[in-house]
């Protein structure tokens, strides 16, 4: 009877919890930006609009125009690079600013950004532009990533962070259609129209975010416990008095445990004790996302279906992008059924398979696409392309988004993530700067041959995942402390049965003998026992 109930409550929760699943989805419009501008740039490489000022005339490519190495890479880079400097920014920061603020500054150096790459027509401006764009990604996704995972319920809190993959392909698709309408114009509206509607999301964002409270977990560090009541019941629109207040008690209990077993935050508490094992998980999963081979995609698909003679670039790419926003859909009620650990791991072993296929295809082929008797292998680079896209968005993209925000402690979770977003924009930047020279025909013309790095990189993104990364799936941040704090392993993770219960299972136990009614005391208690036990443990 109490499994039946509990399994009936949250499903009940989850319906109930509309309101926070619709104020996540407008934050994650930064996640859309991202996408959207990572879409437009890659496809202002295979305009001749865009090649005139830019770029060079090339009559070896199908277009009569092509972009040097150097500018390739470096518009592509320098966005990694200002990541990198906000992230040590957000460290110093931390905890320090609220996440609206943080999204905030985001959507001011976006502004300033745009305004420089459309008002200008020199390389100077065009670098400036794209560095602090840059900079605008580095304090507009961490943020976002700590408002929806700090604001979630522990039932939502992997598929409303699997979201921001799928704004992320929105932004992508919508990036791409835009540069389909306006490909054909031969003058600088061709890609400075593209790079208008980049105002539209900090426009939006920012003006939505006046009427927002900041995160519970935020007014709760700074001791605010009636604002974090406040923001739960305006964020997810519980009324119940007494599962309020339980809610904020469990984020108090466990934010005041961690201050008393780990006093001051440093640098280096990252990488201490048990949080040391979190840091370093979160940072693989983090640059898992690197691995996949999506930061490479997203930045130069339309550039390399057109050197591998591929007709209609851009259309190919639209279909891709369709169709893997269906995988990014399904996400989200995969993960609340599979669970996160087996996603990565199988779904990398088929990444892995697409980037080989193509890989194997193109080398094959003898590199003749564009020939009649290379139209097959033609078609089975562009098939193996969208099946890529699909599997990524299905089960690694936004799964590795989800668990490089639930693992890191609370009390560090703000210094995890920033700099893991700036170790992240390292290993993008070297993906920005080197991928050229393999695929540009000035340099070593390998095409779609690159697909044997991803291909190996997705292999040992599986192996890593099945060896370390243990499994988050229904668990509360709460309950994941109590978990790494006891040095359970990755594989007994699903199965460990802990001390803590999650909230929405103690309302439903003592709804069975007291009317639905929840006493806060009965959370300090337990958690007071249970802080004395780890006190024990650690010492």
């Amino acid at each position: 009877m109490f499994a039946k109930n509990l399994t009936t409550t949250r499903h009940s929760r989850f319906w109930a919890e509309k309101r926070i699943i619709a104020v996540s989805f407008f934050i994650t419009l930064s996640y859309f930006q991202y996408g959207y501008d990572s879409a437009a740039i890659a496809g202002f490489q295979s305009m001749r609009g865009f090649l005139k000022i830019y770029g060079h005339v090339d009559p070896h490519t199908p277009i009569g125009y092509n972009i040097s190495t150097d500018v390739q890479r470096l518009i592509q880079s320098l966005i990694n690079i200002g990541s990198f400097a906000s992230a040590f920014a957000i460290y110093f920061l931390g905890s320090k600013i609220s996440r609206r603020l943080g999204l905030w500054i985001g959507c001011t150096l976006a502004f300033l950004s745009v305004s420089i790459m459309i008002g200008v027509e020199n390389l100077g401006g065009l670098y400036a532009g794209r560095l602090l764009l840059g900079m605008s990604n580095g304090f507009l996704v961490p943020y976002n990533v700590m408002f929806v995972s700090e604001s979630a319920p522990s039932l939502l809190r992997g598929p409303i962070l699997g979201m921001t993959v799928l704004q992320t392909s929105l932004g992508a698709l919508f990036g791409i259609l835009v540069d389909n309408y306006t490909n054909g114009r031969e003058s600088s509206a061709s890609w400075r129209i593209p790079l208008g509607v980049m105002y539209i999301v900090p426009s939006l964002l920012t003006l939505f975010l006046l009427f927002l409270p900041d995160t519970p977990r935020f007014y709760v560090m700074r001791g605010e416990d009636e604002n974090a009541i406040n923001a739960i019941r305006r964020l997810r629109g519980i009324k119940d008095e007494a599962l309020l207040r339980a809610e904020v008690e469990d984020i108090r209990s466990a934010y005041e445990m961690e201050q008393e077993l780990h006093a001051g935050v440093h640098l280096t508490d990252m990488f201490r004790g048990t949080d040391l094992r979190r840091t370093l998980l979160s940072y693989g999963c983090i640059i898992g996302g690197t691995c996949t081979g999506i930061t490479f995609m997203a930045g130069f698909s339309v550039y390399l279906f057109m050197m591998a003679k591929v007709g209609k670039p851009f259309h190919w790419v639209m279909i891709s992008l369709v169709i893997a926003l269906t995988g990014n859909m399904l996400s989200f009620p995969a993960m609340r059924i599979w669970g996160r650990r087996q996603l990565v791991i199988y779904c990398s072993i088929g990444s892995a398979a697409t980037w080989l296929g193509m890989a194997i295809i193109y080398t094959v082929s003898g590199s003749h696409t564009a020939t009649d008797n290379g139209a097959g292998a033609a078609k089975g680079l562009v098939a193996l392309s969208i099946v890529y896209g699909w599997v990524a968005g299905f089960g690694q993209a936004g799964v590795l988004i989800a668990l490089a925000a639930e693992i890191p402690s609370q009390r560090l979770r703000s210094q995890t993530v920033g700099t893991g977003a700036g170790i992240n924009a390292f290993f993008g930047w070297m993906v920005s700067f080197f991928s050229p020279y393999f695929i540009n025909s000035d340099k070593l013309n390998w095409g779609p041959k690159y697909g044997y790095i991803w291909g190996g990189s997705n292999l040992i993104l599986a192996v890593w995942t099945w060896v370390f990364v243990p499994e988050t799936k229904g668990r509360s941040l709460e309950q994941l402390d109590e978990l790494f704090e006891k040095r359970v392993g990755a594989r007994q993770f699903a199965s460990y049965v802990v001390e803590r219960p999650l909230v929405d299972e103690v309302v439903t136990s003592r709804a069975e003998g007291t009317n639905g009614k929840v006493s806060p005391e009965h959370h300090v208690e337990h958690r007071e026992k249970e802080a004395s036990a780890l006190t024990e443990r650690t010492v």
